[in-house]
């Protein structure tokens, strides 16, 4: 839904003729739209740039279309590095939205590093079940997410 701008956010329902805040509920600063939600708001881009850092991996985050043709470049074959920016970036989209969801309907919300613990214990469960070949790449990368093997 998020890769096809499909996701009920506030610019989209304006568009679509409602009448809603655009107020980015992660940051408050920006108006919310998948764009800003998921490449531009402080508070996402603090949560993906530490999950490219568990991965070994530091480049700069620019925008939503930016890092989907850069993961689409880098997502390719079978190593443990892949299967986790895989799960990252899944998780990221899906703790993000539901994020953004827990302020708009309960008015509840968590700090990053709460959003990234459930992140890593979602992560951790997924890889834990898979088997894993330890060298020092994958233990290295196991160790930044907290992955027993």
């Amino acid at each position: 839904m998020a890769i096809l701008d499909r996701l009920p956010i506030q610019d989209r329902l304006q568009r679509m003729g409602m009448n809603v805040e655009q107020r980015c509920l992660m940051c408050e600063i920006g108006l919310e739209s998948r764009d800003y939600l998921f490449g531009y708001c402080t508070y996402s881009r603090q949560v993906w740039t530490t999950i490219l850092c568990m991965c070994n991996i530091e480049r700069e985050v620019y925008c939503w279309d930016m890092e989907l043709q850069w993961l689409c470049a880098k997502l390719k074959g079978k190593s443990l590095l892949v299967f986790v920016l895989k799960l990252g970036w899944s998780s990221f989209v899906y703790h993000v939205w539901e994020e953004r969801n827990r302020r708009k309907f309960r008015s509840l919300s968590r700090d990053v590093g709460s959003l990234l613990d459930s992140i890593r214990e979602s992560i951790q469960l997924r890889v834990q079940n898979s088997h894993i070949l330890l060298n020092d790449i994958n233990r290295k990368l196991c160790d930044n997410w907290r992955i027993f093997v």
